[in-house]
């Protein structure tokens, strides 16, 4: 029987931050969010420390019994010093080291991964990935983020940023990428980039059915409005929803082909639009990968879903440990 303990764990995010006290098999015994649209670092942190402290005082467990805490930030980061270099989305958290500052207050050790490496461990320890040891997880939200388990272990790189999935170029003739390349992945699927298209090219016709799905404002379209649309039937609607299929068979059959992977576990966007999304996706693959590995390979959505934030940190925490020989995730 696995020895169960508690872990503190932080996912930080452009516009909140949660966190969350769990067992180490997976049972969370609290949680609290915290808006971080345009917070100080200098405020927010005492919050975090005062919120973990509260967690365990409520959970009357002692801070010397957990294992770790674990921080799931966006990239770029300093993962092995415990730094938030510079998330995009909020301009504030520049050179923020977390790391030391939760460990120095709360008297635990501190471990921290980039937020799609997390995701990916939170699938693998409680999740869709549970049991693989060849896994992959595509964040699919604002952006494309992924995480790979190759052979039992999370490839984190010479430089801590391996799994940026979503800035394969798979067309370098393609659109401008908001991280500066032509032709990525993202810039054809991820949701940021399909909004922009989509404002950009029904910029003057304020009548068409995905301006109306986004409340009849062409600055609010999104992916869901245009979800919207295609399931009303509109023409354009699902022409773009095809070519993002398209181009999201090609990147994952690249991935496909490169790592040979038990399953592909898809996150935000193919949960929440369901079979509307990964049949299509499913039907185009056989273009763009071997029938052999294909054949062997799961393509499925997040198990944890929403909640995958809560179980991020922790699962940090359970990789570090499973590093260090001291746990045992099969």
């Amino acid at each position: 029987m696995k020895e169960i303990f508690p872990i503190l764990g932080y996912d930080v995010g452009g516009t909140k931050i949660a966190s969350s006290l769990m067992m180490s098999d997976g049972k969370v015994i609290a949680s609290e969010r915290f808006d971080n649209k345009d917070t100080d670092p200098n405020e927010m942190l005492p919050k975090l420390v005062a919120a973990g402290k509260t967690m365990l005082h409520a959970a009357n467990i002692p801070h010397t019994a957990v294992r770790g805490i674990g921080i799931s930030t966006p990239s770029p980061a300093d993962i092995p010093n415990g730094i938030i270099v510079g998330p995009p989305n909020n301009p504030k958290w520049r050179n923020v080291k977390i790391g030391s500052f939760l460990s120095n207050a709360l008297g635990i050790e501190a471990t921290m991964e980039n937020d799609a490496n997390a995701g990916m461990l939170a699938e693998w320890f409680f999740g869709a990935g549970k049991g693989c040891r060849n896994a992959i997880y595509l964040t699919m939200s604002t952006g494309i983020g992924g995480g790979i388990i190759a052979s039992g272990r999370l490839l984190q790189g010479k430089s801590f940023y391996a799994g940026e999935i979503g800035h394969i170029v798979i067309d370098r003739d393609g659109p401008l990428c908001n991280c500066g390349l032509r032709g990525c992945y993202e810039a054809f699927c991820g949701g940021r980039a399909v909004a922009q298209r989509l404002q950009c090219e029904l910029a003057t016709k304020t009548d068409h059915a995905i301006v109306q799905a986004a409340g009849g404002k062409v600055e609010d379209i999104d992916f869901v409005a245009l979800e919207k649309a295609v399931i009303a039937g509109d023409e354009y609607a699902l022409k773009i929803w095809d070519e993002i299929a398209l181009r999201n068979a090609q990147g994952i059959g690249i991935l496909i082909n490169i790592f040979n992977p038990e399953k592909v576990i898809l996150g935000t966007i193919a949960w929440a639009a369901g079979e509307l999304f990964t049949k299509p996706v499913k039907a185009y693959l056989p273009r763009f990968c071997w029938p052999e590995m294909l054949d062997g390979c799961e393509i499925t959505t997040s198990a944890l879903r929403r909640d995958i934030g809560a179980y991020a940190g922790p699962a940090i925490v359970l990789n570090h440990l499973y590093n260090q020989g001291l746990y045992n995730p099969f």
